[in-house]
């Protein structure tokens, strides 16, 4: 690893790429805010040299406010632009030493809710100095993040709880009490104690004992992480509170596994999905045989199967989405890989069906509406498929359709359609619902180019040859956009 020296003050910038790829910016202190307004477009080129090399940023005493709002920028840019072109996609990782606190319930109830967010921020604050205590639970500002107290004597232990932090602030202020940290020209050295923290780690694991935490052993090992650094007359109320906080990440970790450990059982449902899309790819394609429902006693049984799956399915990747949710980094690149293409064909198998039951009931607007399973599922997906298939061409089509929401787009093309031929809109209804109908055949033509759709998408009794069938009847045949003569030509019966 290479660190980088920043020195704003001398407007002195380099990246440099150390053997692991990692860039620092060590950020000296001075005004924050006003110094991060003034070389924000500095900040930028920073973004766009590093690209996605591992980021750290960190800065002491009121340096750490820069560092902490560049930190939040970089987030915020990540989570805006994630796109192909983006220009950096790693997620930072800020380390502040000596800061006071910075922002208020509000900024700190907005970064909790944002775990990838949240897990980036180290604080580094050593019990001795009076700088990074000056502002306490008296105050409106809200620890980010995690915090390392250390002390002169070597001892050091991490909080993550905002009021285990405040208090041991407090305790730190109020043995200050009539001194002026602002008027202090020395800073302390937190060189020293990161050559500590690194030759002496300490560990403060509670007992587990058969997935369970050992209360006794989690109340002492609490006890001891404020005696560590000086900090003997803590409540009772708080370390109650830290060990409630314990057991629930414990029951966090050990749900997660569990789902992670359920997902070979869920393929054998996945399989007879299968079996029931081959099935019904005869005149019609399985979305719109599942749509009308079964036809005969036989597939009656075959029905009712497809849908408890389909339930129990929603269920499972309802909760493990949830879970993964409150997870704040990512884990081994085989687990993710291994869920990432259940999660994804999941998706796309039995998303249809839940938009086939939603638009048999009448309703409209499915994308807007859309489960938050399925939108996450493929938000990550979209995320990772470039580390997974990274140079995946395609030269026929899927045994099910890429966009999981085909078949809710065809739904709003036919209901923009029959509003159309209904004559039931005003004027600007019918350029509004003209121009959904371009732009779904913008769609259309962009999708059987990238060979994202399957085969029975074209089957005579599909809903997409019945829109077609209306759409061309209501053009009277004069249509002309090149999905339009890609249909009247007759081209869509060879396509696989």
């Amino acid at each position: 690893m290479v660190v980088v020296m920043a020195e704003i003050a001398e407007e002195r910038r380099k990246i440099e790429k150390g053997d692991k790829g990692w860039g620092v910016v060590v950020v000296k202190w001075r005004s924050a805010v006003e110094l991060f307004e003034h070389f924000h477009n500095d900040f930028e080129k920073i973004q766009n040299e590093v690209k996605d090399r591992k980021l750290v940023v960190t800065g002491i005493a009121l340096g750490g406010y820069i560092a902490i709002l560049y930190t939040l920028w970089l987030h915020h840019t990540i989570d805006e632009k994630r796109k192909p072109d983006s220009k950096i996609t790693t997620r930072p990782i800020c380390i502040t030493f000596g800061s006071p606190l910075l922002g208020d319930k509000a900024l700190e109830s907005a970064i909790s809710e944002r775990p990838e967010w949240k897990s980036s921020f180290l604080n580094v604050v050593s019990t001795s100095d009076p700088f990074a205590c000056f502002f306490s639970s008296n105050t409106r500002y809200k620890p980010i993040g995690t915090f390392v107290f250390c002390t002169q004597s070597s001892g050091h232990t991490t909080f993550e709880d905002n009021d285990a932090i405040l208090a041991i602030l407090d305790k730190m202020a109020s043995s200050r009490s009539g001194s002026n940290p602002g008027i202090s020209r020395q800073m302390h050295d937190y060189e020293n104690d990161l050559r500590s923290i690194r030759s002496n780690v300490l560990y403060r694991g509670a007992c587990e004992v058969a997935g369970e935490l050992d209360s006794n052993a989690l109340r002492e090992g609490i006890t001891l992480q404020f005696r560590e650094i000086g900090a003997l007359d803590i409540s009772n109320d708080l370390i109650e509170k830290l060990m409630e906080g314990e057991h629930e990440k414990m029951r966090k970790r050990m749900n997660t596994k569990r789902l992670e450990g359920n997902l070979n059982k869920r393929k054998i449902k996945m399989a007879k999905m299968e079996l029931f899309i081959s099935s019904r790819r005869s005149r019609r394609g399985y979305y719109d045989r599942f749509k009308s429902g079964p036809m005969t006693i036989d597939e009656l049984s075959g029905h009712n199967e497809i849908i408890n799956s389909h339930e129990s399915l929603n269920q499972y990747w309802d909760e493990f989405v949830k879970e993964k949710q409150l997870m704040p980094q990512k884990e081994g690149v085989s687990l993710r890989k291994r869920w990432l293409y259940s999660g994804n064909n999941y998706r796309r198998m039995f998303e249809p069906l839940y938009i086939a039951e939603y638009y048999k009931k009448g309703n409209i607007s499915y994308i807007e509406n859309r489960p938050n399973r399925y939108r996450l599922l493929e938000k990550w997906w979209n995320e990772d498929k470039k580390n997974l298939n990274p140079n995946e061409r395609k030269e026929k089509g899927p045994n099910v359709n890429d966009d999981s929401c085909f078949w809710a787009r065809v739904e709003e093309a036919l209901i923009s359609l029959r509003i159309l031929t209904n004559g039931s809109s005003s004027s600007n209804g019918v350029c509004e619902k003209e121009q959904k109908l371009d732009n779904f055949m913008t769609y259309m033509m962009h999708s059987v180019n990238d060979y994202s759709l399957s085969s029975d998408t074209f089957l005579e009794g599909s809903s997409l040859m019945q829109w077609w069938r209306e759409y061309n009847a209501y053009k009277k045949g004069l249509c002309t956009s090149k999905f339009a003569e890609y249909m009247k030509s007759g081209r869509y019966k060879s396509y696989q």
